[in-house]
């Protein structure tokens, strides 16, 4: 662990309190790199329920063992929590509630401890901090267990590509907006797939729904995964492309299809798995470039990967990614220079069981600003717990 110190930033599974951040592809660290917005829980490992709520708070990283709630919310899920999130660096943050039956975003001011409700669930948010995108958590919940949330109503009966649904743009004052449906999405897919793949999918009818929507560095851009399923039939990551656009709504394109933990590498260009490599791709209506497989000998297989320091580069030059879908679960550096390419193990996580399913507990290394600090969750003492990596160079 050769230039690098880890620390565990908080406890208690020994009492039954878990503690977890969200998602690995938003902003958990406020702008100074010193506090985590994060959740703890009381259970684990078994489905949620409606009335199931966790704290939402933050870690200080001066004060080990310490998280300071600041709410509660019954909105949230295994894999991304109630997607809490910094609003532009700080003060604010933003995550996901159950309001009156309704899911919605709080808008928290973590010094005067003052929220105002947005109208709709928040995913993403502009890095000006005076917009917000999100989807249907509960359209999502229906059709991909574990990612949305949880109810006590039976499960709706779904339109299969609606009109009325899709990205949802929310200002702080209220205001909503829908930017895109589902349809229009579909419809964009449709526009790019040779005619054969677009009669199965009418012969199929399949029913189609939105995850992981991120918004390019400089905000002016989006991507998300339209994906498709029978209602009671298999799925797998192959059902499903990711698209790209506009903030307003236009210049839909089709990025590719069958892709997994899509992220933005600067405005134009973004990094995920397909198949069975780590690919580069062109976010470009015309002539765009061969998509380029990155790190061949390095990345094996599906990884959380974050470049260093986060948002605008050039290039892969600098990278940290986990192991996941394993009970060994590993984090590891990658550095390229004028000199040569570098990778070392930082740390292994042991004991995540169950290596897969919706209750499994990936690293999900999420870093500071400055790339300088990674925050991550294990199950390494028993339960949900979140760790610091920090460089000491």
């Amino acid at each position: 662990m050769s230039g690098w110190r880890i620390t565990q930033l908080t406890s208690g599974s020994d009492k039954s309190r878990y503690h977890s951040h969200s998602y690995y592809d938003i902003p958990v660290f406020n702008g100074a790199g010193d506090r985590i917005v994060a959740h703890r829980m009381t259970m684990q490992g078994r489905d949620i329920e409606p009335a199931d709520r966790v704290e939402v708070g933050f870690v200080d990283i001066a004060k080990p063992e310490h998280f300071e709630p600041l709410a509660q919310t019954s909105a949230w899920s295994w894999q991304q929590g109630p997607l809490a999130q910094w609003v532009a660096g700080g003060p604010h943050i933003v995550f996901n509630s159950r309001e009156g039956g309704l899911f919605r975003a709080r808008l928290l001011d973590t010094n005067s401890g003052e929220s105002t409700l947005l109208a709709r669930t928040v995913y993403a948010v502009a890095p000006d901090g005076e917009a917000f995108y999100g989807l249907n958590m509960r359209r999502l919940e229906t059709l991909r267990p574990g990612y949305g949330y949880a109810t006590h109503e039976s499960a709706p009966v779904l339109e299969r590509a609606p009109a009325s649904d899709g990205i949802w743009r929310m200002d702080r004052d209220g205001g909503k907006t829908l930017l895109v449906s589902i349809a229009d999405l579909r419809d964009v897919y449709f526009g790019a797939a040779p005619a054969r793949e677009r009669l199965y999918h009418r012969a199929k009818r399949f029913t189609y729904w939105l995850n992981h929507l991120k918004l390019s560095p400089d905000g002016t851009r989006f991507t998300v995964k339209l994906r498709w399923r029978r209602i009671g039939g298999p799925w797998s990551d192959k059902q499903g492309a990711s698209l790209t656009g506009r903030v307003d709504g236009t210049q839909l394109r089709v990025l590719a299809k069958g892709l997994s933990h899509v992220i933005w590498l600067n405005e134009r260009q973004l990094y995920a798995w397909q198949s069975d490599a780590l690919i580069l791709f062109d976010d470009a209506p015309h002539d765009r470039a061969p998509p380029k497989i990155l790190l061949p000998d390095l990345v094996k297989q599906n990884v959380h990967m974050r470049h260093l320091p986060p948002g605008a580069c050039d290039t892969l030059q600098e990278a940290v990614f986990d192991t996941p879908y394993k009970e060994t679960v590993d984090l590891v550096h990658y550095r390229a220079d004028g000199e040569g390419l570098y990778h070392s193990r930082i740390a292994r996580f042991t004991g995540h069981a169950p290596a897969r399913g919706r209750f499994r507990c990936d690293l999900h290394p999420c870093p500071s600003a400055d790339g300088k600090r990674i925050a991550l969750t294990s199950l390494r003492d028993g339960g949900r717990q979140i760790y610091l990596v920090e460089r000491e160079d």
